[in-house]
């Protein structure tokens, strides 16, 4: 009987009983109702996913413990000097009026609360950079129509790059992924299951395609 050459027996060595390779296979094969609506890099799609869940008046049950993880962890990233309050008053505020905003003046995301005078804009960028100035631009915006209120501009992205307006904070979806896995670990008895299988398939969506270092990039490059 001929011998296999050495290639071929290198290709089923690598194909043939591959733990790794049948993982991959296997994680990639998962549905995913964000991919199936082809919402992976849309920018508006996750806008209006976290707009959902930064909303307290929202039916997903977590009141405003998301938006709340979501700024102490914008907080816990800034300078001290430059924050317009502290992870202690984040801690002590009730945040249950905000208002969520989306596309307010161009803004993607912009959290109001008339009884703690506070602003918060969100710029949310996934494959796209800056343009015109819209940083600054949504920033001044915010100092004229609120000028006495406590003011926070965040610049999320993928990796957490630094926005080119100083003022702004930023923000990772890695640090996005992490809070919403913490709060399903936490929340998992409490919350209700369509809630917590949409917050599952979110965070396995980013892994899978927008934030770095996930188990699929892992196996690919052991593999």
């Amino acid at each position: 009987m001929p011998q296999k050459n050495d290639d071929l027996a290198a290709l089923e060595a690598f194909l043939v009983n591959n733990p790794e390779l049948e993982n991959l296979e296997s994680l990639l094969s998962q549905i995913n109702i964000f991919e199936v609506l082809g919402a992976v890099r849309q920018e508006i799609r996750h806008s209006e996913f976290l707009a959902y869940l930064m909303n307290p008046q929202e039916n997903h049950g977590l009141g405003d413990y998301f938006v709340r993880r979501f700024l102490q962890a914008v907080v816990s990233e800034g300078v001290y000097e430059k924050l317009p309050f502290t992870g202690i008053d984040l801690d002590i505020w009730d945040l249950s009026d905000l208002e969520v905003r989306r596309e307010w003046r161009g803004i993607d995301i912009c959290l109001l609360s008339s009884r703690l005078e506070l602003v918060v804009n969100i710029e949310n960028k996934i494959g796209s950079g800056e343009h015109s100035n819209q940083l600054t631009r949504y920033r001044q915006i915010i100092q004229h129509e609120f000028p006495l209120w406590k003011k926070l501009s965040i610049f999320l992205t993928p990796e957490g790059e630094m926005p080119t307006d100083d003022r702004y904070f930023w923000i990772s979806y890695q640090s996005i992924c992490k809070i919403i896995e913490d709060i399903v670990t936490a929340r998992e008895a409490s919350l209700e299951p369509d809630v917590l299988s949409m917050m599952e398939h979110y965070t396995r969506m980013l892994r899978r395609h927008i934030v770095s270092g996930s188990e699929i990039e892992a196996l690919c490059q052991r593999i």
